[in-house]
């Protein structure tokens, strides 16, 4: 795969882990003007098929404007370029080749907009990572193609308040302190799952395949997947995946795993044969495990039950995981578990309570993390959005949903960590075929419904907490 990198300032390996760079894809042209500066991502011509150059005459459309990710230090940008008449459901037209333009101002000062990147895209997809931002600081942007403003497609980027309504933007709070690690999450990888992909290759391997060497890429150790590994639960699924995560490393090493409710639709029973412990012997259904990242801790528990969507805590893990804790109740411990837990999350979340873990359980497991202060996050999937989640009892950790790695938004999430806090931010894969997928799921998933409920809000996907974690040097 060919790919070109714009850069306009040397990338250090703190900048890739802490999601302040990135991957130059495609013609990219970067502006030699003060202030903000611009690297891009946008797909290779090499790759994907060309989409046709608009007639004169014809009627354009510059729509789909997404701020995915937001970090200390850098905002991204993606919006695509369509025939009209065009539909943001049900009917979309072709896309149309286009320039590409991203427009920059800090709100604090008076100051007009101006260009801080161009850049052309044969697929009609853009997808720009603005860098070298100030944290915590407001910004006014404007995307731009055919010298028209982007506007935002889905009903939930067109809420009032949201970044591509208002074109106003704060980059995150940087936490005080050094930078000590970053923890990679991803979760609803799906594979085996139906759908149209962008070519031969099934769509969900394109996209673990792609987010793995994103990971990778970036110099993270461990990767660690939070739930729905295989969409039918099958002996085939399971040992494709082990396939595609050998590229990453060595299970139970560079790579962890939790169950997810689609990972128990292979097992009528809970004796039933086993189809993810056959190809991942460690993975027994309902039990937990923990490691060691550094001074971090981390555990993963299975919240998954053969044949239902619902979550379950059997009561031997529920006491596995109080002994684990109580070992060492102050250690900075971050937990995964498949199923969102609280009230605030049944609240919210289609299906209510049955759809996520059964009360009495997360109860159950709240009171054990009273117990234990050092526990700081819990990070649930199974939703396909992001949300934070308000603890049921006092002392709790943070605890928050991921948006789902396939098929859309499609990416992972990564949680950088410093002395004084850390940051969570959601990153899609920045190589073509990832974002040529992604960019089709919009329109193939439930006629382009799918993403209203998962591209959640922007507060959700991308957020800074602060929090002694000096533990952990």
């Amino acid at each position: 795969m060919s790919m070109s990198e714009t850069t306009t300032s040397p990338i250090t390996r703190r900048s890739f882990l802490t999601g302040s760079a990135a991957l130059g894809l495609g013609v990219a042209t970067s502006l030699t003007l003060p202030g903000p500066q611009a690297s891009a991502a946008t797909v290779n011509d090499a790759l994907i098929p060309a989409a046709p150059k608009a007639a004169a005459g014809d009627s354009v459309t510059v729509t789909d404007l997404e701020v995915m990710t937001v970090t200390p230090t850098s905002i991204t940008f993606s919006w695509s370029t369509f025939k009209e008449p065009h539909t943001d459901h049900v009917l979309p037209n072709e896309r149309v080749a286009s320039d590409g333009e991203v427009w920059l101002a800090r709100s604090d000062v008076k100051q007009p907009l101006r260009c801080v990147h161009k850049s052309y895209s044969k697929s009609g997809f853009h997808y720009v990572t603005i860098r070298g931002l100030k944290p915590n600081t407001m910004y006014r942007f404007e995307c731009r193609s055919f010298g028209k403003k982007a506007e935002p497609g889905l009903w939930f980027t067109n809420i009032f308040n949201e970044p591509e309504v208002t074109g106003i933007l704060t980059t995150l709070a940087q936490p005080t302190g050094k930078y000590i690690q970053t923890v990679a999450i991803a979760n609803d990888i799906h594979l085996g799952k139906s759908g149209d992909s962008i070519n031969s290759t099934p769509w969900s391997e394109i996209m673990v395949s792609t987010m793995l060497a994103e990971v990778k890429r970036r110099g993270i150790p461990h990767i660690f997947i939070n739930g729905d590994l295989c969409d039918h639960g099958k002996l085939e699924e399971a040992k494709d995946l082990k396939r595609i995560l050998s590229a990453f490393g060595d299970y139970q090493k560079d790579y962890y795993m939790v169950r997810g409710n689609h990972d128990g639709f292979g097992m009528p029973t809970p004796t039933s044969f086993d189809p993810i412990q056959a190809v991942f012997p460690k993975h027994k259904l309902q039990t937990c495990w923990t490691m060691d990242y550094g001074k971090l801790r981390v555990l993963g528990i299975d919240s998954s039950w053969p044949m239902t969507n619902s979550g379950f805590i059997t009561d031997k893990q529920l006491k596995d995981i109080e002994r684990i804790l109580m070992q060492d109740p102050q250690r900075p411990t971050l937990v995964m578990a498949h199923h969102p837990v609280t009230e605030d999350a049944a609240r919210n979340t289609v299906g209510w309570r049955p759809f996520i873990l059964d009360k009495d359980d997360s109860l159950r497991l709240q009171r054990i993390f009273q117990k234990a202060p050092g526990v700081f996050f819990m990070a649930a999937g199974h939703t396909h959005r992001a949300h934070r989640d308000a603890p049921d009892l006092p002392g709790g950790p943070q605890f928050a949903q991921f948006c789902a790695s396939t098929p859309f938004p499609g990416g992972f999430t990564l949680m950088d960590i410093y002395e004084g806090g850390y940051t969570v931010t959601f990153h899609r894969a920045p190589t073509a075929q990832a974002l040529q997928q992604v960019s089709l799921s919009r329109y193939k998933q439930s006629l382009g419904y799918y993403g209203e409920y998962t591209i959640s809000r922007m507060h959700d996907r991308c957020f800074t907490v602060k929090r002694d974690m000096s533990a952990l040097r």
